[in-house]
């Protein structure tokens, strides 16, 4: 007789989503009273700034803990919960259109927009995620219910995003007693074969500092918020019946988290470094499929590894490394690629093109649109390997000593010349090598 699974977990979850609830309800009264009380004291565009602020807190709070609350009870009462159907994808793609335009016209016009456009900035934030998740678990022919959905859509934006904040105030630290001296040992070691400064060392060692950058980019974010995502899905285990399954729930978190740090760039993060909303809400738009994707990679390793077989501990640490290395290059890539070819040093990032307001180098939009195909492909590989039953590792593949050698071939044969050609360093070779 098997074992029914425990309704603690039920349990807590109806106590965490009524203290959601009431933190929604709390930041609603703010949300409509504000305009009305401070109208007289501040400038519209700081009651703006504080009311989408105030937009997560509303989310977080009266949806997820709507969700929690109402989900909970039904599985405490044993309650049966529905396939999860979403529209498809590309209507999210379209309301998502419409709320950039519309957003945009508003925050260009004389307009009051205190009311208007915080929902507005929720859609945004909100319809690209949902748009991959509709288009995923089409593809996987419906694979869980709307309570396994949405109590790890919300595991995704409330537990994820805490323990993300946590582990984000201790990995720069490690970061910076284990790796930061490494960079100063390199610094140091080209310093000494090149003490008369001339700087040919040091544009030629330029392209092998790109481990470094990326070590940071990876310990800033992928490493806690891969760990993080992971988290609801694992606690679920229990529940999980299948591969497609644990991978759909892994996408349900991804994308529950993504929209908190959607919000955070597009409102607190745009207005530091000057962004405009629109131009940063179409690029985060662009790449909204990664959240999920990785989390899910991560989530069906998993599944996978549950009997815990010989071998399980690297195979389930290769396929955290692979969703850290993806989340790494999505965030990153730019710059890497930069530093690879040595343009970052040299030369200018190239022409610009105005996104909703917003200067942006076709380099960038470039490697964007790229970096997001190449997201979509992996998305498409695994589903269609699932919907077929097909158990393929998504480990990564061993990578043989000839291959590395080819690759640091060409790597001095090409991509250094590259940078020196298209930057400044081709007539300081020129120099050394022609005196």
């Amino acid at each position: 007789m098997s074992k029914k699974p425990s309704k603690i977990l039920a349990y807590l979850v109806v106590l965490f989503g009524g203290l959601m609830f009431l933190s929604g309800i709390a930041a609603t009264i703010g949300y409509l009273g504000l305009p009305v009380i401070l109208r007289n004291d501040f400038i519209s565009e700081t009651i703006l700034g504080i009311q989408i602020g105030e937009m997560g807190t509303i989310f977080w709070g009266l949806i997820g803990g709507t969700l929690a609350i109402f989900h909970g009870l039904r599985s405490i009462a044993n309650k049966p919960s529905s396939s999860l159907r979403l529209p498809p994808f590309y209507i999210f793609y379209i309301f998502f259109a419409i709320a950039l335009g519309l957003g945009t016209a508003l925050l260009n016009s004389d307009f009051p927009n205190e009311y208007l456009f915080p929902p507005i900035f929720l859609f945004g934030a909100a319809l690209p995620g949902f748009a991959a998740l509709s288009w995923a678990l089409g593809r996987l022919n419906w694979p869980i219910s709307w309570r396994q959905g949405a109590l790890n859509y919300v595991s995704g934006n409330t537990l994820s995003i805490s323990v993300t904040i946590l582990l984000g105030s201790i990995l720069p630290i490690i970061f910076y007693l284990l790796i930061e001296p490494l960079e100063y040992i390199v610094g140091d070691f080209i310093y000494f074969i090149d003490p008369g400064t001339s700087g040919f060392f040091e544009r030629v060692f330029y392209s092998p500092m790109l481990i470094f950058y990326l070590l940071y980019i990876a310990f800033q974010a992928p490493f806690p918020e891969e760990f993080a995502k992971a988290l609801g899905p694992r606690i679920m285990r229990s529940r999980i019946q299948n591969e497609a399954q644990a991978f759909a729930l892994g996408l349900a978190s991804g994308a529950g988290f993504a929209i908190i740090e959607n919000m955070l760039y597009q409102g607190v993060i745009a207005s530091w470094s000057g962004w405009t909303w629109g131009g940063i809400t179409a690029l985060r738009g662009i790449g909204a499929v990664g959240h999920s994707l990785w989390t899910g990679i991560l989530a069906l390793a998993i599944y996978r590894e549950r009997a815990r077989t010989s071998g399980w501990f690297g195979r389930l640490l290769r396929a955290y490394l692979t969703s850290v290395g993806l989340h790494t290059l999505w965030n990153g890539g730019y710059m890497a690629l930069f530093y690879v070819v040595g343009l970052e040093y040299y030369a200018d990032a190239g022409p610009e093109l105005s996104v909703y307001g917003e200067y942006i180098t076709f380099s960038l939009i470039f490697i964007l649109v790229a970096m997001t195909a190449f997201n979509w492909w992996i998305l498409a590989r695994i589903t269609a390997n699932l919907a077929q039953d097909d158990a393929s590792d998504l480990a990564l593949a061993q990578v043989s000593p000839r291959i590395l050698a080819y690759w640091a071939l060409a790597s001095a044969a090409i991509i250094i010349p590259i940078g020196a050609a298209l930057g400044g360093a081709l007539p300081e070779i020129k120099k050394i090598l022609f005196p």
